[in-house]
């Protein structure tokens, strides 16, 4: 079966791997498997290499039961040692992982070869949502001794999962064969799955019907109703988080000084958002498909407020910002815009670049860098390289992504350096609950200062979806949009 994603990997280890759904979730899911899952149908996180996981009454002890009888494809088993041991190396520092501050004060103590106690160090009713998004993907004990064994398995991964791989091409393909030691006797049902890459991912859904691959996972509303329109098969989530502008209000460079960033004056700030429309933004570019965002939830939510949606489209104030921030033109700023480079997000950001121009009377000017999705993501995530950056958050629940994203202890995956207390107090009441209604109260509260402060622009709500040949069967989407490897097969 031939996949189409449309960047390569940074690697195929979990620390330097991206776990989302266009980047390479799901290539670590084919090579890994997972110890649990979140079900986009119900909303629950349920087992999979787990046996379970469950929490004390105060949530602030948990326990992890592994099944019997998993090994990794190096003949190492899959025990509580293999995964305190994976777990641990998040917090290796040369390794920057995005998974560190998922594990910082957290205790690990094996209990015995199959159970690992997990003591947090503040009670968390949604933990098990931070295993399936951050911490689900677990390497072969060997791979872990030193920061080169890592780096080396970031090349050539021994994981656990339905397939094993056979060859990487680099900005090419790559090629996973089937595991014929996987813990789940009769699968995968797949001889072998090929991910490639494909620059003209709004092309993608052509080149299915075409007979040019099989599969695709987008999160383009665009690509989604073509498919629809050529009768492929497509499974459809919505999600929290979105398309948005994000704005460097406090990174900083690693090795370097730094200078206040230019995005750190809120004025600026919501001169750009003023000048912006999500409405306009969908019609021009996403054939009105798409919904344009009402915040940073999905309007379908019960955790969203519709009445809290973010402020835009006001160009004569943002005129009047422009000008106040650059005193009448005095002081023209430039500005570095990064994008990863598709043609979609080419000529979205060439629009926000000219309309930015044109209300600032010229006295802004963004400058566009546009990079491959791994180098992207080292500038943006790691190094905190921008002044502004377009950014996709695809959540199927606030845990953890909007708390790592908003929280000023969310370490690289807060991404605009965004810090307040009251942003902090209210993500922390949201994490100590399950209930519905005392989560919404605690996310209306984040909402309300997130306009208040605009450290980042949501101009499209976040939808995934797989796209496939109608042959293809047993796809089940998990997270945000990744796939379990487990169960695929091709009708004959």
């Amino acid at each position: 079966m031939d996949i189409f994603l449309p960047g390569d990997a940074r690697g195929l280890d979990p620390y330097s791997a991206s776990a989302s759904n266009v980047a390479d979730g799901s290539r670590l899911s084919a090579l890994y498997d997972v110890l649990v899952w979140s079900d986009p149908a119900t909303g629950t996180v349920r087992p999979q290499m787990a046996e379970s996981l469950v929490s004390d009454q105060d949530t602030s002890k948990w326990t992890l039961t592994l099944r019997p009888g998993i090994t990794f494809s190096d003949g190492e088993e899959l025990n509580a040692e293999a995964v305190r041991l994976a777990w641990a190396a998040h917090l290796n520092p040369e390794l920057r992982s995005l998974g560190a501050t998922a594990l910082v004060g957290v205790k690990l103590t094996v209990i015995d070869r199959l159970q690992l106690r997990i003591e947090l160090p503040s009670p968390n009713a949604n933990f098990d949502r931070m295993v399936s998004r951050v911490l689900n993907f677990i390497p072969s004990p060997r791979t872990l001794p030193t920061k080169a064994t890592i780096d080396a398995s970031s090349r050539a991964p021994v994981g656990a999962g339905p397939f094993k791989l056979r060859e990487w091409v680099p900005k090419s393909h790559m090629t996973f064969d089937r595991n014929p030691n996987y813990w789940q006797k009769g699968r995968p049902y797949l001889d072998s799955v090929t991910f490639r890459v494909n620059p003209d991912a709004p092309g993608a859904a052509r080149m299915i019907d075409e007979g040019k691959a099989d599969l695709t996972i987008s999160t383009d509303a665009v690509l989604i109703g073509d498919a629809r329109d050529r009768g492929l098969a497509v499974g459809e989530i919505q999600l929290n988080g979105g398309m948005m502008i994000a704005f460097n209000v406090g990174r900083t460079t690693p090795g370097e000084k730094n200078a206040p960033r230019p995005f750190a004056e809120y004025n600026l700030r919501r001169a750009v958002v003023l000048s912006l429309s999500g409405s306009e933004i969908n019609t021009l570019f996403y054939e009105g498909l798409g919904t344009p965002a009402k915040g940073i939830f999905d309007s379908s939510s019960p955790l969203a407020s519709i009445q809290l949606a973010a402020p835009e489209n006001q160009p004569a104030e943002a005129t009047r910002l422009f000008m106040q921030v650059t005193e009448n033109g005095s002081k023209p700023l430039e500005l570095t815009y990064a994008v990863p480079d598709s043609p979609k997000a080419r000529t979205i950001a060439e629009f926000f670049r000219t309309r930015i121009s044109e209300l600032s009377k010229g006295s802004v000017k963004l400058n566009l860098v546009f990079e491959d999705i791994p180098t992207f993501i080292k500038r943006t995530s790691l190094e905190g390289r921008f002044d502004a950056t377009v950014f996709q958050m695809w959540a199927d629940d606030p845990e953890p992504a909007m708390y790592q994203f908003l929280h000023s202890q969310g370490g690289l995956s807060n991404v605009t350096g965004y810090k307040k207390p009251a942003v902090d107090e209210a993500l922390r009441q949201a994490r100590l609950t399950s209930d519905i209604d005392r989560r919404s109260d605690a996310y209306t509260r984040v909402q309300v200062e997130l306009n208040k402060d605009l450290p980042f622009y949501v101009y499209q709500e976040a939808v995934a979806a797989y796209v496939c040949d109608p042959k293809i069967t047993g796809l089940q989407l998990f997270n945000d949009g990744l796939l379990l490897f487990d169960r695929i097969g091709v009708r004959k």
